[in-house]
């Protein structure tokens, strides 16, 4: 019972099951259709042949004498066709329509009267044939028939009305074309539903076959985690039928989902390494600032001013580092969650980098590091978020700060470069290894190198390439001509001043 349950969920089976249905009606409408048409066909025929029926009953059995109709006549004649000619009825009609008498037993005549139209129509020329007329014995159902004026069409006195198929003839019809019906009409439906059966079945089998490779391909794609994207064909230009482009459709989302399903997995390994890392950097300086503060604690009474302002000072500097470390954190994250909305304006970049360097002098005082803009450095209007912006020359000095020993420099450089405008940040630091630039935008991630500093936190690349996707511009690693490393990115240029 499953398993037929399960066949007849299948594509295969609902088409063969709607080809059927369709078969089996167009059989029965072209039954019914062939049924309806071979009686009108009889009707015509009927009707052709005998349309002079009637004038020649009036001839051959003398209804009419010397221009005087003969009443017993017409009577021996209704008589003797009721039993010789069972399948036409006789009726003598006034010149009204009404009928005066029949060849039918008494009871079954429901008429007092029929219609003239026909009759006239019959009588005028050559009507299209069938012609059908009132049945005396229903008041609703239409016959061929014969008629003729009597005694003549000159001196008429009535019609003689001719019923060409009978009650009888129209029982003897009916059995005849129910077993017509049902032997060569059966038949004949058997015979095209089994041929268009089996021509059905084998087409839909070439259409699903094809479909049912793809629903198994599609299963294999999911049963391998998303991963044998290959499964599927490449068809960019999108040519065949409907299943050749849904395979190309489907090949075309299997990989996008392939590597969306790879950047996850990635993203949530990065995750993982993220939290280590924040737990391992947030650990550090917290344990130190907990350390100084317990020893000034237990040991007051036994230190002197020097001593305590060394371990007061030491954890102060780790709460800056912590404090910075929980900024940077806080911005990525609200970078990276597109909580921060991008609100561009015009603004003359090289300002904006001469109040970024004033702000880092000092700390490059401290550590002997020259920091300066270069003197071909244009001044060029940008249209930007100037808050993002200053965060990008932020965390690109500030890393520049991390990774540059004392007596070197760092330079700062603004031109244009056709369509945009390009700001360089190089230092003269030891560098970064080719093996190590497709990775330092990645969050957490820190260069192999003796001159960063502990407190460097492995963020601050990362939001600056946030930053730069957000302007929907480019950032690339280059190699100043004396060593170390330089970062240089675009802007959408603005007002030149």
């Amino acid at each position: 019972m499953r398993w037929f349950k399960g066949v007849f969920h299948s594509l295969y089976a609902k088409l063969a099951l709607a080809l059927s249905i369709v078969l089996i009606g167009v059989g029965l409408l072209y039954m019914l259709f062939s049924l309806v048409m071979l009686d009108r066909l009889d009707q015509k025929v009927q009707q052709q042949l005998n349309r002079n029926l009637a004038a020649g009953l009036v001839q051959d059995q003398r209804i009419v004498h010397e221009g005087v109709i003969d009443h017993e006549a017409m009577k021996h004649t209704f008589m003797q066709y009721m039993v010789i000619n069972p399948a036409i009825e006789i009726y003598y009609l006034d010149l009204e329509g009404k009928i005066l008498s029949y060849s039918a037993d008494p009871g079954v005549v429901k008429r007092n009267s029929v219609s003239l139209d026909a009759i006239h129509a019959f009588l005028d020329g050559k009507p299209m044939f069938p012609l059908l007329g009132d049945d005396p014995r229903s008041h609703e159902r239409q016959k061929p028939f014969s008629v003729t004026p009597i005694p003549d069409a000159d001196h008429a006195q009535g019609y003689l009305y001719v019923v060409l198929q009978g009650e009888e003839y129209a029982a003897a019809y009916q059995l005849q074309s129910q077993r017509y019906l049902i032997v060569l009409g059966g038949a004949a439906l058997a015979g095209s539903l089994l041929l268009g059966l089996l021509a059905g079945l084998f087409i839909f089998n070439r259409l699903t076959r094809r479909l049912n490779s793809l629903q198994q391909r599609v299963t294999t794609f999911a049963e391998s985690d998303f991963h044998t994207a290959d499964l599927f064909h490449e068809n960019p230009s999108m040519q065949g039928d409907e299943i050749d482009r849904l395979d190309a459709q489907i090949g075309q989302m299997s990989r996008h989902i392939a590597r969306q399903w790879s950047r996850l997995k990635h993203n949530d390994q990065a995750r993982r390494q993220m939290f280590a890392s924040i737990s391992h950097d947030l650990r550090t300086p917290l344990a130190s600032i907990q350390g100084y503060l317990e020893t000034v604690m237990l040991k007051q009474q036994q230190l002197d001013d020097e001593q305590l302002d060394h371990y007061l000072g030491i954890a102060l500097k780790q709460t800056h580092r912590l404090q910075k470390q929980i900024e940077q954190l806080f911005e990525y994250a609200r970078l990276e969650a597109n909580e921060r909305r991008l609100q561009a304006e015009d603004f003359s970049i090289l300002e904006l980098v001469y109040d970024v360097v004033n702000k880092f002098s000092i700390r490059a005082q401290q550590q002997e590091i020259k920091l300066s803009v270069e003197e071909g450095a244009e001044n060029l209007h940008v249209i930007a978020d100037i808050g993002l912006v200053e965060s990008l020359l932020d965390n690109l000095i500030d890393n520049a700060l991390q990774h540059t020993p004392p007596a070197g420099e760092i330079r700062i450089n603004v031109a244009g470069g056709g369509k945009q405008v390009v700001v360089s940040v190089s230092d003269s630091g030891p560098g970064i290894p080719k093996s190590q630039r497709s990775r330092v935008f990645d969050h957490f991630f820190r260069a192999d190198n003796t001159s960063r500093s502990d407190d460097h936190a492995g963020l601050g690349l990362a939001i600056v390439k946030k930053i730069i996707e957000m302007h929907r511009q480019q950032i690339r690693i280059g190699t100043p001509t004396g060593g170390g490393a330089a970062f240089l990115f675009t802007l959408q240029p603005g007002g030149v001043t």
